[in-house]
């Protein structure tokens, strides 16, 4: 089960990286939590902790309580990362049982300690496409299960992430930068606005079949022309329903926010009339909604290392 709230209960280190453990490490965390780990393998694991291991370290609890102030004081190297991402990310990089990565925010806290400290994403992947694709996660933090899917190269969940962002402002500076930020590269902005611009056209061509101005009264009568509701309103209101793979409607008017013309409603072959053009219209409508664009299209590529970080500072 996925929650997006953290845990309240009290943080408990677990073994292999508690007091009791074996290690040659401390990696302390900000509130002083002091997790024990071999320096190996991390080492092996990140570029970043290996020359931290090579810089003077700082004393232990014990050392700076005066409990143990000799030469087998373990060293000390300090983190930004809390506990439970800390935890997670060295349950990650042991031969041990992998973390439940349990909310976004830890997924994002995982994915940015893994950037942080150049380490391989091909593990903690594994590990989070779960809550990416976890519909919570989905309809509550679409944007953040993109980004995050994109920038892990997880181009499934980045797919179905994306037909979540359909009513996504895009000219929103704030989502845009959150996006690039998070994603770590601008063609995961440029595939939404790509899919944004299909959309339109393809709403723009749905409501150009309302049959508004067609003659729908029979040789003998006059005809009425027909009504429509403010564009942009029927336009976002289609844009909410056309995302779903096979929208049921039966009133194609009400479905596209018009009233067709019509001839006197006491003449049968006016009516008839009208009747068969607007069942013409909902075969229109509904072919039109089968190849309607709901996700991105392309291949999801995350940039590397040097590329993203160069992208993050440009920001």
């Amino acid at each position: 089960m996925y929650m997006t709230e953290q845990a309240t209960t009290p943080f408990v280190i677990q073994p292999p990286f508690d007091a009791e453990s074996v290690g040659d490490c401390i990696i302390r965390t900000p509130d002083g939590t002091e997790f024990k780990v071999f320096k190996a393998i991390l080492a092996m694991a990140s570029p970043i902790f290996r020359d931290m291991f090579d810089m003077p370290a700082v004393a232990s609890k014990e050392a700076e309580n005066g409990h143990s102030e000799n030469e087998t004081s373990l060293p000390v190297i300090p983190v930004q990362e809390d506990v439970e991402t800390l935890q997670a990310l060295l349950q990650i990089l042991y031969p041990i049982t992998p973390p439940l990565i349990h909310s976004m925010m830890l997924a994002r806290n995982l994915v940015t300690a893994c950037d942080k400290y150049f380490i391989d994403f091909a593990k903690v992947k594994l590990y989070v496409r779960g809550i990416l694709s976890h519909e919570e996660s989905l309809t509550k933090e679409p944007v953040a299960c993109y980004a995050l899917a994109w920038k892990l190269g997880l181009e499934q969940e980045a797919i179905v992430a994306s037909r979540h962002l359909h009513s996504l402002d895009m000219t929103d500076s704030v989502a845009a930068k959150t996006i690039v930020s998070q994603s770590g590269d601008l063609a995961a902005l440029l595939a939404l606005w790509d899919l944004r611009i299909r959309t339109d056209k393809a709403l723009d061509a749905l409501l150009a079949l309302a049959k508004v101005n067609v003659d729908m009264a029979c040789p003998n009568h006059n005809w009425a022309s027909g009504s429509t509701e403010e564009y942009s309103e029927r336009k976002e209101r289609l844009r909410e329903v056309a995302v779903v793979s096979d929208p049921s409607f039966e009133d194609v008017e009400q479905f596209l926010g018009f009233k067709a013309g019509r001839g006197p409603v006491d003449c049968v072959k006016c009516v008839q009339r009208r009747s068969t053009a607007l069942e013409t219209t909902r075969t229109e409508v509904r072919e039109a909604l089968k190849a309607y664009p709901r996700i991105i299209s392309g291949q999801v590529i995350p940039s590397d290392f040097s590329s993203k970080h160069n992208l993050m500072a440009d920001l």
